[in-house]
């Protein structure tokens, strides 16, 4: 996927959680991941930017054991 891409599904993502950052993680870490990847940005490690976690968490922003299940 290109840059153009990985920006639209974040602002996409953005905009249809209610600006809910958190929520938005995954497109986040891509978005910046692609940035690096063309230069655009420093490299640095996912870990210095915040990112640590991210594993924990799927696409919506729930930790796996926070959903309900009905």
């Amino acid at each position: 996927m290109g840059l153009f891409q990985e920006k639209k599904d974040y602002l996409n993502c953005l905009k249809s959680s209610g600006h809910q950052s958190e929520k938005c993680r995954l497109f986040s870490k891509k978005y910046l991941e692609c940035r690096m990847e063309k230069n655009l940005m420093a490299k640095q490690e996912m870990s210095e930017l915040g990112f640590e976690k991210i594993s924990e968490m799927d696409a919506s922003g729930e930790k796996p054991n926070e959903k309900i299940n009905n």
